[in-house]
């Protein structure tokens, strides 16, 4: 974790040394309704791959820290540029 720090210090880039993520199943963004439920819950993030890797590693006993690129905000926040992907 400190070496995650200090390189992002380093790098002048934000960080949160914490906070919440909900993993849906992908591929695919959250409904609008989902979405709403996510914000009731106070959750930070919305992913599609943290989760499963967070649990192999704690029953290994493995430290683990995640990095993630915040590409835009959820479907609740209107006036926003959206991301799309073609698949």
């Amino acid at each position: 974790l400190k070496v995650l720090i200090s390189s992002a210090e380093e790098l002048k880039y934000k960080y949160f040394k914490k906070g919440t993520a909900v993993c849906i199943e992908g591929p695919r963004y959250s409904s609008r309704a989902e979405s709403e439920v996510f914000r009731s819950w106070n959750c930070d993030i919305i992913n599609m791959t943290v989760c499963p890797e967070v649990y192999l590693a704690k029953e290994l006993g493995i430290p683990f820290a995640t990095t993630a690129l915040v590409t835009d905000y959820d479907c609740w926040r209107e006036g926003e540029k959206v991301v799309s992907v073609r698949l």
